[in-house]
């Protein structure tokens, strides 16, 4: 699957800095790359490049495939594979200039933790597509779109003011996103509907389920994330402080009984407490001789 219909990116000039020029006020930015960023830019070229030597075999071993659908890391390693230069250029592209605002705004491990997810999800949903309309199960699925569609849709929630250079025009991101999700669900509906009738295959070389299935899962952990991170939290800190309000009802339930054995052994002298008491006692002892060592 591919980005082969999108060019990308043209951001503002002030966001990198430097002089006037360029259309609208903007000009071309060549950052530097993240951490994350760079790692993933490095290891998809390297494993591009290793790739041509046994392309047949490492498409065998680490692209999703629907009939072993069952084989969970295969969910992870096709992301980094790809069917071309072009393939891999359109993806990386847009993970370059997109994906460092993200890992700038949440830091690295969790940007990580998104981009995956993403193009995971992303699998499962070309996966689930296949099974449904029982079509080419031992197609491979390879390349970065889930994780780079689930980008687009975090930056054009969380950076509206990002513009893209599209078809040689500046438009803002969410006009790009808009039209990318609009093409992506009219080649799936088109496609269930050919295939239900009899037709070709869905997605012409291009997996709109994967798409789709990163574009939600970008949605949802902008929209729904901070939601339950933070009703994690709430419920982590009403757990802590129930056993903290326990512990401190122990304490207090033990000093009652160290009081009622001290008030009869006052009253009826030592001898009179049980078994239970004096071992009650001696704990209570024991826990204030700790205490002052």
């Amino acid at each position: 699957m591919g980005l082969h219909d999108r060019p990308y990116m043209q951001e503002e000039q002030k966001r990198y800095g430097g002089g006037g020029g360029g259309m609208g006020g903007m000009r071309v930015g060549m950052p530097k790359p993240t951490g994350v960023i760079r790692y993933l830019l490095i290891i998809n070229i390297a494993v591009l490049v290793a790739s041509r030597f046994g392309e047949g075999m490492v498409f065998d071993l680490f692209a999703v495939k629907a009939s072993l659908w069952w084989q969970l890391w295969r969910y992870v390693t096709f992301q980094f594979l790809h069917a071309g230069m072009f393939h891999l250029f359109f993806n990386m592209l847009a993970l370059y200039f997109l994906g460092m605002h993200l890992e700038r705004a949440w830091g690295s491990k969790r940007f990580l933790t998104f981009y995956l997810l993403c193009g995971a999800v992303g699998g499962v949903a070309h996966v689930v597509m296949t099974h449904a309309l029982s079509q080419y199960a031992e197609i491979p699925l390879v390349g970065a779109s889930g994780g780079v569609y689930g980008v687009l849709i975090a930056c054009a929630i969380l950076f509206p003011h990002i513009r893209l250079i599209l078809l040689l025009f500046p438009v803002s991101i969410r006009v790009a996103v808009a039209l990318f999700l609009g093409m992506a669900v009219y080649n799936v509906l088109d496609g269930i509907i050919t295939a239900r009738g009899g037709g070709g295959a869905m997605g012409g070389g291009v997996s709109d389920p994967a798409h789709l299935g990163g574009a939600i899962v970008g949605a949802a952990w902008v929209w729904l994330g901070p939601r339950l991170r933070s009703r994690m939290a709430a419920g982590s800190a009403r757990r802590g402080q129930g056993r903290w309000q326990k512990k401190l009802q122990r304490g207090r339930d033990e000093q009652q009984e160290i009081n009622r054995i001290l008030d009869k052994i006052r009253n009826q002298g030592i001898g009179s407490l049980s078994d239970s008491e004096r071992r009650t006692l001696q704990r209570a002892t024991d826990r204030q001789q700790q205490d002052f060592r």
